[in-house]
């Protein structure tokens, strides 16, 4: 039994033992750093490709809003252009309407101011014409009389 003894301290040598569970547990610790480092890569891995998506999905999105807020305002200032142009078209017409009645106003204006005045001014001429000829005759015959009376025309 002695040998059988002494073959198991050779066996459970507490160095050698120390050293293999040292050595076990820096490999076991490593494997598992590994497996973690493995797990954490992959997570990263997937978390960018998640991230990735995510900004790619971001950009695009901007894009589309980008693009569809260009449209809109495009359309806006389109429609903007066109009420713009009718309104501008409405009021030039307008405009051009209301320069010809004032146009056919001021000739009819022109026309009957004329009008008045020519006959106003034969008007004034036969009430000139009324009062002064009897004014002229009484005028004459008052002459003559005083001539006559005077006898200052010789005959």
């Amino acid at each position: 039994m002695s040998k059988q003894n002494n073959s198991e301290k050779k066996k459970e040598n507490p160095f050698l033992k120390g050293w293999n569970d040292f050595v076990s547990g820096i490999k076991d610790g490593f494997e598992n750093f590994q497996k973690t480092l493995e797990t954490q890569t992959q997570n990263n891995v997937e978390d960018l490709d998640k991230s990735k998506n995510k900004v790619d999905n971001f950009f695009n999105n901007m894009g589309e809003n980008f693009n569809n807020q260009i449209k809109k305002w495009t359309n806006n200032i389109q429609k903007i252009q066109i009420e713009n142009q009718e309104q501008w078209d409405a009021q030039t017409q307008q405009i051009q309407t209301e320069m010809e009645k004032w146009q056919d106003q001021t000739r009819k204006d022109w026309k009957d101011g004329l009008k008045s005045w020519n006959r106003g001014l034969i008007k004034g001429a036969y009430t000139f014409l009324i009062v002064m000829v009897p004014v002229i005759i009484v005028l004459v015959l008052v002459i003559w009389v005083i001539t006559q009376f005077l006898n200052l025309v010789p005959g």
